[in-house]
C-alpha cells in the first residue's frame, strides 16, 4: 500500500484552514485552534507575496484614518494601530484566525465605564501578508486596507459586524 501524496503547503494550509472552520462551527475550539497554529506555521514558510512596500502600506491606512470627521479623529487620540504580517502564535492559540485582515483589541468606547477612570489599550492591528493575499493589484489592496482600517475603527466606536456589512465595511 503507497502512501498518499503529500500537498503542496499553500494547499495543505488552505485545507486546513477550511476544516480549522468546519471544527469551530461543531464547537470544538481546541482541535480548530491546533489546525490554525499549523495554518499560521504553513503560510510563514511561503515567502509573502509583496504589492506595497512597508512606509506605502502604512501611508494608505493613516490616509483612511484621515477620511474620518476631526472630531472621531480626536477620541481614537490614544488608539495605536499596528502593521505586522500576520497574527502572533500567541493570538492564534487564543483563537484568532490566522488569516484575519485586521482587528480591534479593546473595550468598544460605547462599553466603557467611567467609574473607574483606568486607561484602556486599544489597538488595531493590521496584518499586511494576510491583505496582500486576498488582493491582486496595488489599487485592490490600497481600497482593501482602507475598508480594513474604517471597519476596525467602527469597532472601536461600538459598531457590530451586521451593522459594519450593512455599512458596507465588512
Amino acid at each position: 500500500m503507497s502512501a498518499c501524496p503529500r500537498l503542496p503547503a499553500a494547499h495543505e494550509a488552505d485545507a486546513r484552514y477550511r476544516r480549522a472552520r468546519e471544527l469551530g462551527a461543531g464547537g470544538d475550539r481546541a482541535a480548530m485552534v491546533a489546525e490554525w497554529l499549523e495554518v499560521l506555521r504553513l503560510d510563514s514558510a511561503a515567502p509573502p507575496k509583496r504589492l506595497m512596500g512597508t512606509e506605502e502600506f502604512e501611508a494608505v491606512a493613516e490616509a483612511a484614518l484621515a477620511e474620518l470627521p476631526q472630531d472621531l479623529l480626536a477620541r481614537l487620540g490614544n488608539v495605536a494601530v499596528i502593521v505586522a504580517d500576520r497574527p502572533s502564535p500567541e493570538m492564534v492559540a487564543d483563537g484568532i484566525d490566522p488569516r484575519v485582515l485586521g482587528l480591534y483589541h479593546g473595550v468598544p468606547l460605547a462599553r466603557r465605564s467611567v467609574s473607574f477612570g483606568a486607561p484602556y489599550a486599544d489597538t488595531i492591528h493590521l496584518f499586511s501578508v494576510n491583505l496582500e493575499r486576498v488582493c491582486t493589484t496595488r489599487a485592490e489592496l490600497a481600497a482593501r486596507i482602507r475598508i480594513v482600517v474604517l471597519h476596525e475603527t467602527a469597532h472601536f466606536f461600538g459598531y457590530s459586524e451586521t451593522q459594519l456589512r450593512a455599512m458596507g465595511l465588512a
